[in-house]
């Protein structure tokens, strides 16, 4: 069965020619022009994807994000916001609206595809119930920094010679850093990040250049923005019981390789991290999943 897409903008010659181009690709799509008639839609065909435009006539687009987030029939849908240059976006705001990913705008019929394609290859492990209920026993989701694991996350940026370096744990629908070089934002959607897909990996994950990889091609952080990440590898933190927490990684602005040596690095340095975790957990900082569930 197609993917169902909702495109919601005032301007109807780009929603033409998005419904054009990607009916072509495969995909069953659905347009509106305006806040309440774009809901109403949705309401109708329960697409998995919409496609929002913040300056909207009769309802703004966050309040649409917004609504569908709290709507019972609708809240699984993705949402991608798509902010023309002239209106700039609150991020963090738009995220805890609903919004999934992020387009610039003007853009393509392609780059919507790829933005598209990047949005439907964001994969959940098998284990994602067991594997969230260990990451949360550790309590470090949104802690204060540690020096500990600031200096690990310096370490791995010099070992592997990058610009940008983080430890990073991979909650339900967000990416959340612990430590970060080079990163300006302390957390990202879990659909924007490298490392949910790094965590489905039982290794190293190195990715030369992104704009060439289908997963990523269409990833904002990849297409657009004054600093696009070309380059990545990240080694998943495994607790005891081999699930993947999140990851210590780095990314890069330019194609790239890395020696035996560095992934080698990676991995120890990833080891050290979960030392850290284990620590914090029997000196008292976070609480064992068997003392929650008590």
């Amino acid at each position: 069965m197609a993917t169902r897409i909702a495109i919601i903008d005032f301007d109807e010659s780009l929603l033409e020619a998005n419904r054009e181009y990607l009916t072509g690709q495969g995909y069953e799509v659905h347009t509106a022009t305006d806040g309440v008639s774009g809901l109403r839609m949705l309401e109708e065909v329960r697409p998995q994807i919409a496609v929002l435009e913040l300056v909207l006539g009769k309802l703004h687009g966050l309040q649409v994000c917004d609504a569908i987030r709290k709507h019972p029939d609708l809240h699984t849908i993705k949402v991608m916001v798509a902010a023309s240059p002239t209106f700039a976006i609150d991020i963090r705001k738009a995220r805890e609206l609903g919004a999934a990913f992020f387009l610039n705008k003007p853009y393509s019929a392609e780059d919507l595809a790829r933005a598209v394609r990047a949005l439907e290859k964001v994969p959940v492990p098998d284990n994602e119930v067991r594997r969230l209920a260990a990451l949360k026993s550790y309590d470090i989701l949104d802690t204060s920094p540690e020096k500990a694991f600031d200096d690990l996350a310096k370490l791995t940026a010099i070992v592997c010679e990058t610009p940008g370096a983080l430890i990073s744990f991979v909650d339900s629908d967000r990416l959340w850093y612990k430590a970060k070089v080079g990163f300006v934002a302390n957390e990202l959607p879990r659909e924007l990040s490298f490392c949910a897909h790094a965590i489905m990996e039982h290794d190293v994950m190195v990715v030369e250049d992104a704009t060439k990889d289908e997963r990523f091609a269409g990833n904002p952080l990849v297409a657009s923005g004054p600093q696009q990440i070309r380059f990545y590898a990240g080694s998943p933190l495994l607790d005891s019981g081999g699930d993947a927490l999140g990851t210590v990684c780095v990314i890069g602005h330019e194609p790239r390789s890395m020696s035996d040596q560095q992934k080698q690095a990676l991995r120890l340095i990833a080891n050290q991290v979960q030392v850290l975790l284990e620590f914090r957990r029997r000196s008292g900082q976070a609480t064992p999943a068997s003392a929650k569930s008590a």
